[in-house]
């Protein structure tokens, strides 16, 4: 927490598949930090669901939650998540962007949104209070959700804009991951290469035009120099979020040692612990079929370029 009361949270933005698990999960090894995981899925996972925590109890039986939701609202009984959910979907999606870029939108949207600004901000209050950390690692990746978060008054937020190789993120979109959070479905959601790169395309595009004009509240981070220079890409990212004596969250040059986490949601490496070495994954180039590679770099092909990627890959 920041002077004056504020919560101080670092919100990775980006596409899915692009490594913002292994990234808010070192992030969160680092001491005052606390890695929440995709907090926009907390209301259907933990209360509604009860699915795992990266723990491995379930989320209604983790310690941690169970604090966090006594402070925020007296227990995890004593929220409509059905409610703040509908709350959130009626102004913090992906199509209210437009909203968020003009005054009278985002007046508009604050009418919309009341309820989930209300209950966000007592949560992410709670956390911080029942943790004793100081900065909250949220991974959610939506822009218009972390947007939402921004327009809450006692938040103090930090944009990281994680971006990965589209050609890579849609070969992980396109195979078949074991979900083992969710008795109900066996495995991950999964998208074509068509809809991953349109998805890649519009969600890039929506964390630059949200924060382009606040500089000092974004950074983007290519995935691909974070594993190859993960010391440069740490120090970076603390000087960014003003916490620059923070200690790294390393082990040698490249290789980070994760204890448990309590996050709500995300990639299944979630729930790794102990040594993980920082490895580029780069199978989509021998595995990903010709015409999914052409038709991602085809539509991607502008911010292919913009972001420093070879269309030949």
């Amino acid at each position: 927490m920041t002077r004056g009361g504020r919560v101080k949270v670092l919100y990775i933005a980006g596409l899915g598949r692009s490594g913002s698990t292994i990234l808010s999960n070192s992030l969160g090894q680092i001491d005052g930090f606390f890695s929440t995981g995709e907090m926009n899925f907390v209301w259907k996972h933990a209360l509604l669901e009860n699915r795992l925590c990266g723990c491995g109890r379930p989320l209604r039986e983790c310690p941690v939650w169970r604090a966090v939701f006594e402070r925020a609202f007296g227990g995890m009984d004593r929220v409509d998540a059905r409610a703040v959910m509908a709350s959130m979907h009626a102004g913090a999606r992906t199509r209210h962007v437009p909203k968020m870029l003009t005054e009278r939108g985002r007046r508009d949207l604050r009418k919309r949104v009341p309820l989930f600004l209300e209950h966000a901000e007592r949560l992410y209050r709670a956390v911080t209070e029942a943790t004793g950390e100081r900065v909250i690692v949220d991974s959610s990746k939506e822009p218009a959700y972390g947007y939402a978060v921004g327009m809450i008054p006692s938040v103090d937020l930090y944009v990281l804009h994680l971006v990965r190789d589209p050609r890579a993120a849609a070969y992980s979109w396109i195979r078949q991951k074991e979900q083992p959070d969710s008795a109900e479905r066996e495995f991950m959601h999964q998208k074509s290469a068509r809809d991953s790169a349109l998805l890649w395309d519009a969600w890039n595009v929506s964390a630059e035009a949200l924060w382009r004009g606040a500089p000092q509240r974004y950074l983007r981070l290519r995935y691909e120099d974070f594993v190859s220079d993960p010391r440069g890409s740490f120090r970076k990212v603390l000087a960014f979020i003003r916490e620059p004596d923070a200690g790294l969250p390393l082990i040698g040059r490249d290789e980070v040692r994760l204890g448990v986490t309590h996050t709500v949601s995300g990639n299944p490496n979630r729930f790794e612990t102990g040594s993980v070495k920082l490895r580029r994954d780069d199978r989509w180039k021998d595995g990903m079929s010709r015409s999914d590679r052409t038709t991602v770099t085809a539509l991607a092909a502008p911010l292919l370029l913009r972001y420093g990627y070879p269309l030949g890959g």
